[in-house]
């Protein structure tokens, strides 16, 4: 019996040396990578931010729209709702595409302030039609109406390529746009 019990002992110290070996070799081997990491680590700090300001030379540089995001609060109560803006974020708002409301709007209420006295121009004319001093009313509130027509369809194509061509442009480069925290100097870096 005294045999059974040194065996099994000396069969557990046995496991016990075999457990810390392996714990001893599985430690030299996470701290090698712990180390490595902590030099990729470090590495990967130094390349975050390569560039520099022009101005006063510090790293200290913030993307834009970092800026704008950082700075827009929203909030809402039980009774009210809304947001709010730092000053350095609406300095930071992106651009906005231009609408095609206003054109609508006063381009359409000339067409239809031309086009509602000419109807009732004609109106005039079918009912009196042997009184011909209307005739040269009723055809300049129509070249004037057309006109309008014609002016509306200018102006809605000119919103459309602004906001095809130049919009576009103005937001990759407000996507790009960096500012120096130190001296306020913005910078356009294309990546």
């Amino acid at each position: 019996m005294a045999r059974q019990v040194l065996s099994a002992f000396s069969h557990w110290l046995g496991s016990i040396q075999r457990a810390k070996i392996s714990l001893s070799a599985f430690e030299s081997l996470a701290s090698q990578d712990v180390a490595g990491f902590r030099d990729n680590e470090m590495a990967a700090l130094g390349q975050q931010n390569p560039y520099q300001c022009d101005q006063c030379g510090t790293s200290n540089i913030v993307a834009v729209p970092l800026l704008y995001e950082q700075g827009t609060r929203t909030y809402s109560g039980p009774f009210h709702q809304g947001s709010s803006q730092s000053y350095s974020a609406q300095v930071a708002a992106p651009p906005k595409p231009r609408s095609y409301a206003r054109p609508l709007f006063l381009w359409g209420f000339a067409i239809f302030f031309f086009g509602f006295w000419a109807c009732a121009g004609f109106s005039a004319h079918f009912k009196y039609p042997n009184d011909s001093s209307m005739a040269h009313t009723i055809a300049f509130l129509l070249i004037l109406g057309l006109a309008c027509a014609g002016g509306l369809v200018l102006n809605l194509r000119r919103v459309s390529r602004y906001n095809r061509e130049v919009y576009s442009r103005l937001y990759w480069d407000w996507e790009h746009t960096y500012q120096c925290r130190r001296c306020g100097k913005v910078l356009v870096i294309p990546i």
